[in-house]
Protein backbone atom coordinates (compact mmCIF):
# COMPACT_ATOMS: atom_id res chain seq x y z
CA UNK A 1 0.00 0.00 0.00
CA UNK A 2 1.21 3.23 -0.81
CA UNK A 3 0.69 6.13 1.72
CA UNK A 4 1.00 9.80 0.88
CA UNK A 5 4.14 11.79 3.11
CA UNK A 6 2.14 15.17 3.78
CA UNK A 7 4.35 17.61 4.99
CA UNK A 8 3.19 20.01 8.33
CA UNK A 9 1.98 23.06 6.21
CA UNK A 10 2.32 26.47 8.63
CA UNK A 11 0.23 29.01 8.74
CA UNK A 12 0.51 32.52 8.51
CA UNK A 13 -1.34 35.93 9.35
CA UNK A 14 -4.98 34.80 9.72
CA UNK A 15 -5.04 34.20 5.74
CA UNK A 16 -5.58 30.25 6.51
CA UNK A 17 -8.33 28.93 8.45
CA UNK A 18 -7.63 28.62 12.56
CA UNK A 19 -6.93 24.89 12.23
CA UNK A 20 -4.19 25.32 10.21
CA UNK A 21 -2.52 27.56 12.83
CA UNK A 22 -2.02 23.97 14.94
CA UNK A 23 1.73 22.94 15.84
CA UNK A 24 1.51 20.19 13.96
CA UNK A 25 -0.81 19.02 11.46
CA UNK A 26 -3.24 15.19 12.02
CA UNK A 27 -1.43 12.60 11.18
CA UNK A 28 -3.12 10.00 9.19
CA UNK A 29 -2.77 6.52 7.62
CA UNK A 30 -3.78 6.40 3.83
CA UNK A 31 -4.39 3.66 1.41
CA UNK A 32 -5.51 3.77 -2.42
CA UNK A 33 -9.68 2.20 -3.08
CA UNK A 34 -9.12 -1.04 -5.33
CA UNK A 35 -11.49 -2.61 -7.60
CA UNK A 36 -11.32 -6.66 -6.88
CA UNK A 37 -13.63 -9.68 -7.08
CA UNK A 38 -16.25 -9.74 -3.98
CA UNK A 39 -16.06 -12.01 -1.46
CA UNK A 40 -19.01 -13.34 0.05
CA UNK A 41 -17.89 -14.11 3.53
CA UNK A 42 -20.64 -16.78 5.34
CA UNK A 43 -20.54 -16.91 9.57
CA UNK A 44 -20.80 -20.90 10.89
CA UNK A 45 -21.32 -22.89 13.58
CA UNK A 46 -19.84 -25.65 13.58
CA UNK A 47 -18.77 -29.24 15.78
CA UNK A 48 -15.97 -30.70 16.04
CA UNK A 49 -16.72 -34.53 15.30
CA UNK A 50 -14.65 -37.75 14.57
CA UNK A 51 -14.85 -40.13 12.04
CA UNK A 52 -14.09 -42.92 13.99
CA UNK A 53 -16.64 -43.24 17.12
CA UNK A 54 -18.42 -46.36 18.37
CA UNK A 55 -20.07 -47.87 21.21
CA UNK A 56 -18.30 -51.26 21.77
CA UNK A 57 -20.19 -54.38 22.61
CA UNK A 58 -19.15 -58.09 22.54
CA UNK A 59 -20.55 -60.86 19.90
CA UNK A 60 -22.10 -63.38 22.57
CA UNK A 61 -23.52 -63.15 26.26
CA UNK A 62 -21.18 -64.01 28.91
CA UNK A 63 -19.96 -63.24 32.79
CA UNK A 64 -17.40 -60.72 32.57
CA UNK A 65 -14.50 -61.79 33.98
CA UNK A 66 -11.27 -58.73 33.20
CA UNK A 67 -11.50 -55.51 32.64
CA UNK A 68 -8.43 -53.78 30.89
CA UNK A 69 -9.20 -50.00 30.71
CA UNK A 70 -10.64 -46.93 32.67
CA UNK A 71 -12.14 -44.06 31.65
CA UNK A 72 -9.40 -41.49 29.50
CA UNK A 73 -7.01 -44.28 28.60
CA UNK A 74 -5.40 -44.27 25.55
CA UNK A 75 -6.13 -47.61 23.19
CA UNK A 76 -4.74 -48.92 20.01
CA UNK A 77 -6.20 -51.32 17.51
CA UNK A 78 -6.18 -54.69 18.76
CA UNK A 79 -5.49 -54.14 22.25
CA UNK A 80 -7.84 -56.04 24.67
CA UNK A 81 -10.70 -54.03 26.28
CA UNK A 82 -13.04 -56.58 27.99
CA UNK A 83 -12.51 -60.71 28.51
CA UNK A 84 -15.40 -62.72 29.60
CA UNK A 85 -15.38 -66.20 31.27
CA UNK A 86 -14.23 -68.33 28.80
CA UNK A 87 -13.68 -71.53 30.71
CA UNK A 88 -17.05 -73.26 29.56
CA UNK A 89 -15.52 -72.80 25.91
CA UNK A 90 -12.20 -73.95 26.47
CA UNK A 91 -13.58 -77.32 27.45
CA UNK A 92 -15.75 -77.70 24.61
CA UNK A 93 -12.73 -76.59 22.61
CA UNK A 94 -10.34 -78.72 23.80
CA UNK A 95 -13.40 -81.70 23.67
CA UNK A 96 -13.44 -80.75 19.58
CA UNK A 97 -9.78 -81.42 19.15
CA UNK A 98 -10.04 -84.44 20.47
CA UNK A 99 -12.97 -85.63 18.36
CA UNK A 100 -10.95 -83.96 15.34
CA UNK A 101 -7.93 -86.21 16.37
CA UNK A 102 -9.74 -89.17 16.36
CA UNK A 103 -11.54 -88.76 13.01
CA UNK A 104 -8.11 -87.62 11.40
CA UNK A 105 -7.06 -91.03 12.55
CA UNK A 106 -9.81 -93.18 11.59
CA UNK A 107 -9.38 -91.18 8.06
CA UNK A 108 -6.12 -92.30 8.06
CA UNK A 109 -6.67 -95.79 8.76
CA UNK A 110 -9.62 -95.87 6.08
CA UNK A 111 -6.91 -95.39 3.17
CA UNK A 112 -4.25 -97.40 4.44
CA UNK A 113 -6.95 -100.07 3.99
CA UNK A 114 -8.19 -99.22 0.79
CA UNK A 115 -4.30 -98.91 -0.70
CA UNK A 116 -3.91 -102.38 0.35
CA UNK A 117 -7.01 -103.63 -0.77
CA UNK A 118 -5.69 -101.94 -4.28
CA UNK A 119 -2.39 -103.16 -4.21
CA UNK A 120 -3.28 -106.78 -3.95
CA UNK A 121 -5.67 -106.70 -7.54
CA UNK A 122 -8.91 -105.95 -7.42
CA UNK A 123 -10.98 -108.59 -8.87
CA UNK A 124 -8.08 -111.12 -8.73
CA UNK A 125 -7.45 -111.76 -4.77
CA UNK A 126 -9.86 -109.25 -3.33
CA UNK A 127 -13.45 -108.43 -4.66
CA UNK A 128 -14.38 -105.40 -6.03
CA UNK A 129 -17.20 -104.57 -4.60
CA UNK A 130 -14.96 -104.52 -1.32
CA UNK A 131 -12.44 -102.30 -2.77
CA UNK A 132 -15.71 -100.00 -3.41
CA UNK A 133 -16.35 -100.17 -0.18
CA UNK A 134 -13.22 -99.10 1.24
CA UNK A 135 -13.10 -96.30 -0.90
CA UNK A 136 -16.67 -95.18 0.35
CA UNK A 137 -15.42 -95.63 3.87
CA UNK A 138 -12.62 -93.28 3.48
CA UNK A 139 -15.02 -90.96 1.48
CA UNK A 140 -17.17 -90.75 4.84
CA UNK A 141 -13.93 -90.67 6.90
CA UNK A 142 -12.86 -87.58 5.19
CA UNK A 143 -16.56 -86.17 5.74
CA UNK A 144 -16.26 -86.82 9.08
CA UNK A 145 -13.10 -84.87 9.73
CA UNK A 146 -14.25 -82.16 7.80
CA UNK A 147 -17.37 -81.80 9.92
CA UNK A 148 -15.28 -82.41 13.18
CA UNK A 149 -12.81 -79.64 11.78
CA UNK A 150 -15.43 -76.94 11.00
CA UNK A 151 -16.95 -77.28 14.58
CA UNK A 152 -13.15 -76.98 15.77
CA UNK A 153 -13.19 -73.72 13.97
CA UNK A 154 -16.54 -72.64 15.06
CA UNK A 155 -15.35 -73.61 18.62
CA UNK A 156 -12.13 -71.38 18.46
CA UNK A 157 -13.74 -68.41 16.78
CA UNK A 158 -16.13 -68.77 19.76
CA UNK A 159 -13.78 -68.82 22.22
CA UNK A 160 -11.88 -65.58 20.19
CA UNK A 161 -15.06 -63.84 20.89
CA UNK A 162 -15.04 -63.77 24.69
CA UNK A 163 -12.29 -60.93 24.21
CA UNK A 164 -13.11 -57.39 22.69
CA UNK A 165 -10.25 -55.93 20.82
CA UNK A 166 -9.95 -52.54 20.03
CA UNK A 167 -10.80 -51.69 16.61
CA UNK A 168 -8.89 -48.76 16.36
CA UNK A 169 -6.59 -46.26 18.14
CA UNK A 170 -8.37 -43.71 20.37
CA UNK A 171 -9.03 -42.76 23.65
CA UNK A 172 -11.95 -44.54 26.20
CA UNK A 173 -14.86 -41.84 26.85
CA UNK A 174 -16.79 -44.27 28.65
CA UNK A 175 -17.18 -47.35 30.28
CA UNK A 176 -20.09 -49.19 31.33
CA UNK A 177 -19.34 -52.73 32.29
CA UNK A 178 -17.97 -53.79 35.55
CA UNK A 179 -16.04 -57.09 36.26
CA UNK A 180 -19.21 -59.92 37.20
CA UNK A 181 -22.05 -58.28 35.25
CA UNK A 182 -23.63 -60.32 32.66
CA UNK A 183 -23.48 -58.74 29.23
CA UNK A 184 -25.29 -59.32 26.31
CA UNK A 185 -24.55 -58.72 22.51
CA UNK A 186 -25.36 -54.87 21.42
CA UNK A 187 -25.09 -53.89 25.56
CA UNK A 188 -22.23 -51.23 24.98
CA UNK A 189 -19.32 -51.68 27.36
CA UNK A 190 -17.31 -48.55 26.08
CA UNK A 191 -16.99 -45.77 23.92
CA UNK A 192 -14.19 -45.20 21.78
CA UNK A 193 -13.24 -41.81 20.02
CA UNK A 194 -10.48 -41.38 18.15
CA UNK A 195 -9.19 -38.10 18.84
CA UNK A 196 -6.53 -37.96 15.56
CA UNK A 197 -8.88 -38.58 12.54
CA UNK A 198 -11.06 -35.08 13.07
CA UNK A 199 -13.49 -33.22 10.87
CA UNK A 200 -15.26 -30.05 11.24
CA UNK A 201 -19.17 -30.36 10.78
CA UNK A 202 -20.93 -26.98 10.02
CA UNK A 203 -24.66 -26.70 8.51
CA UNK A 204 -24.87 -23.90 5.81
CA UNK A 205 -27.49 -22.44 4.43
CA UNK A 206 -28.81 -23.89 1.16
CA UNK A 207 -28.98 -20.62 -0.83
CA UNK A 208 -24.95 -20.57 -0.85
CA UNK A 209 -24.64 -24.10 -2.07
CA UNK A 210 -24.36 -22.24 -5.77
CA UNK A 211 -21.39 -20.42 -4.83
CA UNK A 212 -19.31 -23.20 -3.45
CA UNK A 213 -16.23 -23.82 -5.83
CA UNK A 214 -12.43 -24.38 -6.19
CA UNK A 215 -12.21 -21.21 -4.91
CA UNK A 216 -14.06 -21.51 -1.86
CA UNK A 217 -11.85 -21.05 1.37
CA UNK A 218 -12.70 -22.28 4.85
CA UNK A 219 -11.54 -20.45 8.13
CA UNK A 220 -11.87 -21.91 12.10
CA UNK A 221 -11.29 -21.10 15.53
CA UNK A 222 -12.84 -22.66 18.85
CA UNK A 223 -16.04 -20.72 19.92
CA UNK A 224 -15.64 -18.24 22.08
CA UNK A 225 -11.80 -18.21 21.84
CA UNK A 226 -9.80 -15.67 20.81
CA UNK A 227 -7.48 -17.25 18.78
CA UNK A 228 -6.41 -16.58 14.69
CA UNK A 229 -8.60 -18.31 12.59
CA UNK A 230 -6.90 -21.38 11.05
CA UNK A 231 -7.32 -22.87 7.85
CA UNK A 232 -9.49 -25.97 6.67
CA UNK A 233 -9.37 -27.81 3.64
CA UNK A 234 -13.07 -28.71 2.64
CA UNK A 235 -13.07 -31.89 2.47
CA UNK A 236 -16.93 -32.88 1.90
CA UNK A 237 -19.40 -31.13 0.85
CA UNK A 238 -23.05 -33.33 1.43
CA UNK A 239 -25.18 -32.79 -1.45
CA UNK A 240 -28.51 -33.05 -0.07
CA UNK A 241 -30.29 -30.99 2.13
CA UNK A 242 -32.37 -30.96 5.24
CA UNK A 243 -35.83 -30.35 4.88
CA UNK A 244 -36.19 -28.72 8.01
CA UNK A 245 -33.22 -26.64 8.45
CA UNK A 246 -32.87 -25.77 4.73
CA UNK A 247 -28.88 -26.47 5.38
CA UNK A 248 -26.56 -28.90 4.09
CA UNK A 249 -23.74 -30.45 5.50
CA UNK A 250 -19.98 -29.18 4.81
CA UNK A 251 -16.93 -30.33 5.97
CA UNK A 252 -13.90 -29.50 6.68
CA UNK A 253 -10.37 -30.99 7.53
CA UNK A 254 -8.35 -28.98 9.84
CA UNK A 255 -4.48 -28.65 9.20
CA UNK A 256 -3.67 -29.72 12.85
CA UNK A 257 -5.74 -31.56 15.32
CA UNK A 258 -3.62 -29.91 18.44
CA UNK A 259 -6.32 -27.58 20.48
CA UNK A 260 -9.65 -29.82 19.21
CA UNK A 261 -11.30 -32.04 20.85
CA UNK A 262 -14.55 -34.02 19.59
CA UNK A 263 -18.02 -32.58 20.18
CA UNK A 264 -16.17 -28.51 20.95
CA UNK A 265 -18.15 -26.16 19.44
CA UNK A 266 -16.19 -24.57 16.85
CA UNK A 267 -17.16 -20.83 14.32
CA UNK A 268 -16.18 -20.98 10.76
CA UNK A 269 -15.85 -18.31 8.36
CA UNK A 270 -16.49 -19.74 4.54
CA UNK A 271 -15.11 -17.37 1.95
CA UNK A 272 -17.34 -17.55 -1.52
CA UNK A 273 -15.92 -15.70 -4.78
CA UNK A 274 -19.30 -14.53 -6.10
CA UNK A 275 -17.61 -13.64 -9.22
CA UNK A 276 -18.52 -9.82 -9.17
CA UNK A 277 -16.09 -7.07 -9.03
CA UNK A 278 -16.45 -3.71 -6.82
CA UNK A 279 -14.72 -1.02 -5.18
CA UNK A 280 -13.24 -1.57 -1.59
CA UNK A 281 -11.64 0.16 0.97
CA UNK A 282 -10.63 -0.91 4.49
CA UNK A 283 -13.65 -0.67 7.23
CA UNK A 284 -11.74 1.62 9.18
CA UNK A 285 -12.32 4.01 5.87
CA UNK A 286 -16.07 4.10 6.48
CA UNK A 287 -17.75 6.54 8.87
CA UNK A 288 -21.76 6.54 9.98
CA UNK A 289 -23.41 9.37 11.37
CA UNK A 290 -26.86 9.10 13.35
CA UNK A 291 -28.64 10.94 10.39
CA UNK A 292 -27.80 8.15 8.25
CA UNK A 293 -25.13 9.52 5.74
CA UNK A 294 -22.05 7.25 5.74
CA UNK A 295 -18.84 8.94 4.48
CA UNK A 296 -15.27 8.66 3.89
CA UNK A 297 -12.14 10.96 3.91
CA UNK A 298 -9.90 11.40 1.14
CA UNK A 299 -6.98 13.38 -0.07
CA UNK A 300 -8.53 16.11 -1.86
CA UNK A 301 -5.27 18.11 -3.14
CA UNK A 302 -2.44 15.25 -3.52
CA UNK A 303 0.11 18.96 -3.54
CA UNK A 304 -1.51 20.65 -0.54
CA UNK A 305 -2.05 17.63 1.23
CA UNK A 306 -5.98 18.50 1.98
CA UNK A 307 -8.33 16.76 2.88
CA UNK A 308 -12.25 16.13 1.85
CA UNK A 309 -15.18 13.94 2.68
CA UNK A 310 -16.94 12.06 0.58
CA UNK A 311 -20.50 10.59 0.65
CA UNK A 312 -20.49 7.07 -0.07
CA UNK A 313 -22.92 4.32 -0.79
CA UNK A 314 -21.78 0.81 0.52
CA UNK A 315 -23.05 -2.46 0.50
CA UNK A 316 -21.92 -5.14 3.08
CA UNK A 317 -18.38 -5.71 3.43
CA UNK A 318 -15.69 -9.11 4.18
CA UNK A 319 -12.98 -9.60 6.36
CA UNK A 320 -11.84 -6.29 7.13
CA UNK A 321 -13.20 -4.44 3.24
CA UNK A 322 -16.36 -3.01 2.82
CA UNK A 323 -17.03 -2.32 -1.00
CA UNK A 324 -18.41 1.18 -2.27
CA UNK A 325 -20.63 1.19 -4.98
CA UNK A 326 -20.92 5.30 -5.28
CA UNK A 327 -19.06 8.31 -4.14
CA UNK A 328 -15.64 7.32 -4.68
CA UNK A 329 -12.97 5.91 -7.53
CA UNK A 330 -10.56 3.59 -7.73
CA UNK A 331 -7.23 4.57 -7.00
CA UNK A 332 -8.39 7.30 -4.48
CA UNK A 333 -6.15 7.58 -1.54
CA UNK A 334 -8.71 7.04 1.32
CA UNK A 335 -7.98 8.10 4.92
CA UNK A 336 -8.06 4.57 6.85
CA UNK A 337 -6.56 5.83 10.46
CA UNK A 338 -6.90 9.45 11.83
CA UNK A 339 -10.13 10.49 10.12
CA UNK A 340 -11.87 11.07 13.70
CA UNK A 341 -11.58 14.58 14.00
CA UNK A 342 -11.10 16.07 10.07
CA UNK A 343 -12.63 18.81 8.52
CA UNK A 344 -12.84 19.85 4.92
CA UNK A 345 -9.58 21.51 3.23
CA UNK A 346 -7.52 20.92 6.50
CA UNK A 347 -3.78 20.00 5.86
CA UNK A 348 -2.43 16.58 7.20
CA UNK A 349 0.63 14.46 7.66
CA UNK A 350 0.55 10.88 6.18
CA UNK A 351 2.69 8.32 7.82
CA UNK A 352 2.89 4.41 7.14
CA UNK A 353 1.29 1.77 9.26
CA UNK A 354 4.73 1.11 10.60
CA UNK A 355 4.67 4.57 12.26
CA UNK A 356 6.83 6.71 9.88
CA UNK A 357 6.08 9.33 7.54
CA UNK A 358 6.34 8.33 3.83
CA UNK A 359 8.74 9.87 2.09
Amino acid sequence: MHALVLAFSSAAGGLLPSFAHAADAPRVITEPATTGEIIEVVRLDGTVNSLHSAELSVEIAGLVDTVFVETGDRVTAGMPLFELDDSLERLAVAGLEADRRQADSARQDAARRLEEARSVGAGRNIAETEVQARASAVEEAAARLASVSANLDRGRARLERHRLVAPFDGVITERHAERGEWVEPGEALVHLVDREALRLDFPVPQRYYRLLGEKAQLRYRVDGGADDWQRAAIDTMVPVTDSTARTFLLRGEPAESAGLLPGMAIEGRLRLPTGREGLTVARDAVQRYPDGRTTVWVIDDPEALTVAERQVTIERGYDERTVITDGIEAGDEVIVRGNEALERGMEVRVEDERGGEDD
